[in-house]
């Protein structure tokens, strides 16, 4: 594509013309042609001038000029405040000419750059674009490049649909690599398939500017164009409050409605789309449902210990808790309600285990004629129970007296959620068994429980981000993590990602809370995607060799870099690549391979050149002139004896030709040659 150079109306005293109007400057290309700001000065307006030229090899030239016409003709109708106006379309000779309102303000893809949208906005934005795209439906409009790149917001909030009535056809695409990759993210499984667009396809496009508005991320973005489209073909994206979790499920929910693969199952409408989003954001979370409170047992004197009254259950717990969080533990009695399924599952284990309760027997009193003991105080409806295992030392209920002189000191229990055993304390007595119907009850002596633990919650923007926590090493925490067993006190917490700015947080961990922290991380670097075809390709950026080979992915400054692949047997294939802070780029060439530089032959001289001969048959003839003369000539690398002017017959292949003499700058030039072709080459040198 021919090169143009920016130019404003402020840095030349006249601005060049096309016809009757001004150019102000280039615009960043986009995927057709090339796009300047421009000034009607009859009309006194500013608008935006799109320019690209039809081939004209084609056979059915006549017939796309037409079609790129009737598509304009149509978007002309369209009237919309959130649709930019389509003024006008023409051609001369193969150029064709287009011409609509120029809006100033960001791109979606520019805001979400520079911040991250609040959710009432986004809903706000998908109401507009449910608007524009159902308006242009009514009239039989279909938006062919839907993406973040051709929707605007204006300062007041107003969104701008881009570019209704441009054709997208194959003959007008001027895609790099990079720019393919980065359009194809936001085609419907049926533009894949190379179906017909139609509403339900725009939708899905819309769809997916909303998953990337509200997560940060585009739901189907890959390394390479195959990746894309087996996602966006097969692959359900992740919902969305997994990938941020500010994102409501109710939300998530309608989004990926929108984006299911069978057109039939999204949304017929935007205004429906926009709709369902309003209502999930409107819709309260749902509450987890509160078990049934068991009846309120009679209050126990936690100074004197004394046996379950009438009332209370047989599995009865009385539980040991601080007041709100903090002070001395005050007992309660929490009765657990069997429930009809409980009941039946513990009687058929009772009958199933007989067996072993009778040699648990057996072994009881067995032991108890050897060592002349016998467990008096151990309640008869207990003494069916097998014993429970323990390290301490088994004791029989203290006095009253000493029940209460225990009770001065107050006990904290700990859970064991790890086995299924309750425990009953009261000062002076704790009740431990399994959750049978029998339980052994002992009386040890209180012991200090460990503190209460806290958590803490690490979210980011974007996810995957490497968690560090200041005296915890060596974890390889990721976020969205939940870290817990933390003791109460204060923590250092460092959030990572390469090609971003670390957060660093000081938290607070109190006993028995969660800390949520939500980082919204920084970008400071950009993203560059390097492939090609075929892989294994050196990779070679501003100069120096990376060490790595396609395909690989590097994180750079903000710059304009130079990037060179390079691969034995292949042509190296080279461009500058614009990356900006928090974009991401692609470069993904095809290698092409090189043509042999040992069978070159210099034609001219003697009778060879006179009466031919066989030597040229099935060669191609490549000449080769510069000015000055005598300038060295490099084809793939390997010098030729001869300066120019000369005349080499090659074998058909790809030939990376460069022109070098002292005092002046290097040319460069690329031939593709097949059997009996001939080429010339004629390049003035400059200082």
């Amino acid at each position: 594509m021919q090169e143009t150079t920016e130019t404003t109306a402020a840095s030349t005293p006249a601005a060049p013309r096309t016809d009757r109007l001004e150019l102000v400057k280039e615009l960043s290309r986009g995927s057709i042609g090339i796009v300047h700001k421009a000034r009607n000065p009859q009309l006194g307006r500013v608008i935006a001038l799109r320019q690209f030229e039809v081939p004209q090899w084609l056979d059915d030239v006549n017939e796309l000029l037409k079609k790129i016409l009737g598509e304009a003709k149509a978007a002309s109708v369209l009237d919309h405040p959130n649709i930019a106006r389509f003024y006008t379309c023409g051609y001369k000779g193969f150029t064709v000419f287009l011409t609509a309102e120029f809006i100033e303000g960001q791109t979606l893809k520019e805001l979400m750059a520079a911040r991250s949208p609040e959710l009432p906005e986004i809903l706000a934005l998908a109401r507009q674009l449910g608007e524009a795209l159902d308006y242009a439906h009514a009239k039989g409009v279909f938006h062919q490049f839907l993406n973040t790149s051709n929707i605007k917001v204006l300062p007041d909030g107003t969104l701008k649909v881009l570019d209704f009535g441009l054709l997208k056809d194959k003959h007008l695409l001027s895609q790099t690599p990079a720019k393919k990759l980065e359009n194809e993210p936001y085609l419907s499984p049926e533009e894949l398939k190379n179906k017909r667009l139609d509403r339900a396809a725009n939708l899905f496009s819309a769809a997916t500017v909303l998953y990337e508005l509200y997560t940060a991320r585009n739901p189907f973005a890959g390394m390479h164009l195959g990746e894309v489209d087996r996602a966006i073909a097969d692959v359900n994206p992740h919902p969305l409050n997994m990938c941020h979790p500010r994102v409501p499920p109710a939300v998530s929910a309608v989004i990926l409605k929108a984006l299911s693969k069978n057109p039939s199952e999204r949304y017929p409408t935007g205004k429906q789309l926009a709709a369902a989003l309003e209502d999930a954001m409107k819709a309260e979370p749902p509450r987890p449902v509160a078990a049934a409170k068991p009846a309120a047992a009679p209050a126990a004197k936690p100074a004197t210990p004394r046996a379950p009254e009438p009332g209370w259950p047989a599995d009865a717990v009385l539980e040991t808790a601080p007041m709100n969080g903090s002070g001395p533990a005050t007992a309660r009695v929490v009765p657990i309600a069997p429930t009809p399924a409980r009941v039946q599952v513990r009687s058929m284990s009772q009958w199933k285990l007989v067996g072993a309760v009778a040699g648990c027997l057996l072994v009881v009193a067995l032991l108890a004629f050897l060592f002349q003991r016998r467990p008096a105080e151990i309640p008869p409806e207990n003494a069916e129970a097998p014993p429970v295992a323990s390290n301490k030392p088994v004791s029989t209920p203290a006095p009253a007296p000493a029940a209460s002189a225990a009770a001065s000191e107050p006990e904290a229990v700990a859970s064991e959620p790890l086995e299924p055993i309750t425990t009953t304390s009261v000062p002076g007595i704790t009740r431990r068994g399994r959750n049978t119907r029998g339980s052994k009850v002992t009386a040890p002596a209180p012991a200090p429980s460990s503190p209460a633990e806290g958590q803490i919650t690490v979210s980011s923007v974007p996810p995957d981000a490497t968690i560090e926590i200041e005296g915890l090493a060596g974890q390889g925490w990721k976020t969205p993590q939940t870290i817990g067993s933390l003791a109460p006190g204060s923590y250092k917490v460092t959030v990572s990602k390469p090609g971003y700015a670390p957060d660093v947080r000081t938290v607070q961990v109190a006993a028995g809370n969660r800390m949520a922290v939500d980082v919204r991380l920084t970008v400071v670097k950009g993203f560059l995607n390097v492939a090609g075809s075929p892989p294994g390709a050196s990779v070679v950026i501003d100069g120096r060799d990376t060490g790595r080979v396609t395909p690989a992915t590097f994180v750079l400054d903000p710059a304009v870099h130079n990037v060179l692949l390079r691969k034995a047997g292949y042509l190296e294939a080279g461009s500058d690549v614009q990356l900006a802070a928090g974009q991401t780029m692609g470069y993904s060439p095809s290698l092409m391979v090189a043509g042999r530089t040992d069978n070159i032959k210099i034609a001219g001289g003697g009778m060879g050149k006179i009466f031919g001969g066989g030597s040229s048959q099935g060669k191609a003839h490549i000449e080769i002139k510069s000015d000055p003369k005598g300038a060295q000539v490099i084809i793939n690398g390997t010098p030729l004896q001869k300066t120019t002017p000369v005349e080499i017959l090659v074998e058909a292949g790809n030939y990376d030709i460069t022109l070098e003499k002292d005092g002046f700058r290097p040319v460069h030039e690329n031939a593709i040659v097949g059997v009996e072709d001939r080429v010339k080459i004629d390049k003035t040198l400059t200082r």
